[in-house]
């Protein structure tokens, strides 16, 4: 029986400003090849994005076009109720989740066939509630896999009303999957996988893994880059040649543990005075108070560069730069996020040392003598540990970036979703 994999995604399809959305990016790349090669129709559900907005993604929509063509699949937009124009307009809240979860049973409806092996892939929270809309399918020939990428109770923070309304949508929903023979909740890592167990009472088989990594084939180029100075001197005007980098990025939220950071560098900043602390975190996250806050830490401190834009090259040019020190990923509450993955792949034939953060899903990117692990809330510590990875010797720095070289081929997510998709 031919197969059907639908792919069902907030962000990645049509628009890119999020981890989501390069989880759903690289599995728009692996399927390219994998889908044609063994006669897999692959459909593309997205959230209506406007060409005129600033969330839309030419190159995004342009591949999931390529790979619906290619595979004689469709493009399904799915309406929010929104105009789709801004990231905002995506996401949304609960009203929004529910159109859009009704917009897909509506659309499954319409291109599924009883005959093919229909197999929905329903990537981030706000796609739980299509449990609810799931009997309104009329073709049963559907397996549906549910890929939450955070929950309400492990990003603790917010407005608690709302917070506690996502709580009990997501238990709601956990309990409707669970009911259903034809679907499955999906962990993305071991770290996650634990915490809906403990916080929801999620139990999963070694197959309902699907670990999060990185399409490597996506990287080749800028692995090749050899960053120099003047190619990063624009972020800073105090910056030289011989200045040294301590770096992190990601989306400005409480949850990636930047605010704490800058308190560790407030610590140390003067024990390290050849430092500059660079942090990419572009405010798109409807947390603008928080990034206030961020800015105004920064500007009372020396030495701090807050870079309020997503574009990944600022990131790739840092990771690549014979001068960047330290790779800090300092988040509190990520189940399986890509940073630490990029900061392994990105560290071969380099100096830095990474440190991260014992919270969460950081963690599952390292084994042993990988990096240097803290808690970012004990900001003491985290100031300690910041300092020692400084004073790194280069023999141990090469070490740790041989043992980081070796293991994130198992971050190869290519070979981990067609892996999952072979075994469900």
């Amino acid at each position: 029986m031919k197969k059907h994999i639908i792919i069902a995604s907030y962000d990645g399809l049509s628009t890119f400003y999020c981890g989501v959305g390069t989880i759903a990016k690289n599995t728009v790349a692996t399927l390219n090849n994998y889908a044609k090669d063994n006669n897999i129709r692959v459909s593309i559900a997205y959230i209506t994005a406007s060409p005129e907005g600033k969330a839309y993604s030419k190159e995004s929509y342009s591949k999931s076009l390529s790979l619906v063509n290619k595979t004689q699949g469709f493009m399904v937009p799915l309406c929010n109720g929104t105009k789709g124009l801004t990231e905002w307009d995506m996401w949304r809240s609960f009203p929004e989740w529910n159109y859009v979860s009704a917009s897909l049973a509506t659309s499954l409806n319409l291109i599924l066939k009883e005959d093919e092996e229909n197999i929905l892939m329903l990537h981030d929270t706000p796609f739980l509630l299509f449990s609810k809309f799931k009997d309104q399918v009329i073709n049963k020939n559907l397996k549906c896999y549910y890929l939450p990428h955070s929950s309400g109770l492990n990003h603790v923070f917010g407005n608690k009303i709302w917070r506690d309304e996502r709580v009990h949508i997501e238990k709601e929903c956990f309990t409707l999957i669970n009911q259903d023979k034809n679907s499955r909740v999906i962990a993305t890592g071991n770290s996650f996988g634990e915490h809906l167990f403990d916080n929801y009472g999620l139990r999963f088989t070694m197959n309902d893994y699907l670990k999060n990594g990185l399409s490597f084939s996506e990287y080749a180029e800028s692995l090749k880059m050899n960053t120099k100075f003047e190619d990063i001197s624009y972020l800073n005007q105090n910056l030289n040649s011989g200045s040294k980098i301590i770096f992190s990025w990601g989306r400005c939220s409480v949850a990636k543990g930047f605010k704490e950071l800058i308190d560790a560098w407030a610590i140390i900043n003067n024990k390290l005075s050849n430092h500059f602390l660079i942090l990419q975190a572009p405010n798109n996250s409807g947390e603008d108070e928080y990034y206030s806050k961020l800015i105004e830490m920064a500007n009372v401190l020396p030495r701090v560069v807050v870079v309020n834009n997503f574009n990944q090259n600022i990131w790739k040019s840092i990771l690549r730069y014979k001068n960047t020190d330290i790779v800090c990923l300092p988040s509190l509450m990520d189940p399986n996020p890509h940073t630490p993955i990029e900061a392994k792949l990105f560290m071969k034939d380099m100096n830095y040392v990474i440190v991260a953060s014992d919270k969460d899903g950081v963690k599952d990117s390292f084994e042993k003598n990988e990096c240097y692990l803290v808690d970012p809330l004990n900001i003491d510590m985290f100031a300690e540990t910041l300092y020692i990875a400084s004073n790194t010797t280069i023999d141990n720095r090469k070490n740790m970036s041989k043992l980081n070289e070796n293991s994130v081929k198992d971050f190869d997510y290519s070979n981990n979703l067609i892996n999952f998709l072979e075994n469900i």
